[in-house]
């Protein structure tokens, strides 16, 4: 898809250089007419920009597109140096230098050497992006091995559960767990996948930005989005979903069960289990759980840790995981009965 994006536009600009460069004179005639007492000057000037400074303009469009590119790749460092390269950095140092020792024509000229360097660097700073993609892709090629579920599922219609949780409460375990007894698909790591699939952004990206909401921008909306058609596409089928405002884009459909799993000893698991430094862990949880709600709110206009919201709400401490698990499983097989 990304080779034929480049290779249309490159099409489409290559057209509209030519027409430029064979046909100046009628081009400029649409905006001067020949009884201006300046037409002989204007339009020798006229064929001369665009003969000269437009002379390898198509190959902006390969700026543009791996601007474009890198930035929903997540690096906007680089997508802003590619943005600024050709006006900024190299046109406008050119044209002052070339300008004050061939004058005018000098300035024309840094035109066609600026968009010739910049496409030389531009190659290089996507080279490098899109290598890092094709590695990306190769290793989405298969889901990892805690994702595969190989048992059969026991259920006698679907149901899908959705799990909300807090940090270090151990929730996405107990998902783990009570989708392998019910054998049923488990969505967590497998949905960002699938996300990226569907909407173009790297799991890098999406993971790094799908709850990190210091500011609203549209590529988060376009994350949400891509998420809410691959969860409704999912949840035709039985499964376990983690997170990913799940609860509310299926607030629809039926057979769908709610569960919200908290715990009071967040700080020892995720320093066990996380390995995150003891002085850092309070902080950490509290971080993380305030995305989590932030990033809730913003698309739900609801409270995240809302226990009725949801239709199960469970202390993970009261019974310990493996128990919790065992209990959400005996509470929905005894719904599949009904």
């Amino acid at each position: 898809m990304l080779r034929k994006v480049f290779l249309m536009s490159f099409i489409a600009g290559l057209i509209f250089n030519l027409l430029f460069y064979i046909f100046p004179e009628q081009i400029t005639s649409l905006f001067i007419t020949n009884t201006d007492p300046n037409y002989d000057l204007v339009m020798e000037f006229s064929v001369d920009f665009f003969r000269i400074f437009l002379m390898i303009i198509f190959i902006n469009i390969f700026e543009m597109c791996a601007s474009i590119t890198i930035q929903s790749l997540g690096n906007i460092k680089k997508s802003t140096l590619v943005s600024f390269t050709r006006q900024i950095i190299l046109f406008i140092p050119l044209a002052i230098i070339l300008s004050n020792i061939f004058g005018l024509y000098g300035a024309l000229y840094a035109g066609p050497l600026a968009d010739g360097i910049c496409f030389i660097i531009v190659i290089f700073v996507f080279y490098s992006e899109y290598h890092k993609l094709a590695k990306l892709e190769q290793k989405n090629l298969t889901i990892t091995k805690d994702e595969k579920i190989k048992t059969k599922s026991i259920l006698s219609k679907p149901i899908v559960i959705t799990i909300a949780r807090e940090y270090g409460s151990g929730g996405r375990y107990v998902g783990k767990l009570l989708a392998q007894s019910l054998g049923i698909p488990f969505y967590d790591k497998a949905l960002i996948r699938l996300t990226a699939e569907e909407s173009g952004f790297t799991e890098k990206y999406i993971e790094d930005n799908e709850q990190t909401k210091k500011s609203y921008y549209q590529n988060d909306d376009n994350i949400f989005l891509a998420e809410s058609k691959i969860i409704k596409k999912i949840s035709n089928n039985s499964c376990v979903i983690i997170g990913k405002c799940a609860d509310y884009i299926l607030r629809n459909k039926n057979n769908v069960y709610n569960v919200f799993l908290y715990s009071d000893k967040k700080e020892e698991r995720v320093i066990k289990y996380y390995g995150i430094d003891k002085n850092k862990a309070k902080k950490t949880i509290e971080n993380i759980n305030k995305e989590r709600a932030k990033h809730y709110k913003f698309y739900t206009n609801s409270d995240w840790n809302d226990i009725n919201h949801y239709d199960i709400a469970i202390n993970v401490d009261t019974l310990s995981v493996e128990k919790t698990a065992e209990l959400l499983k005996n509470i929905i097989l005894e719904k599949n009965l009904h």
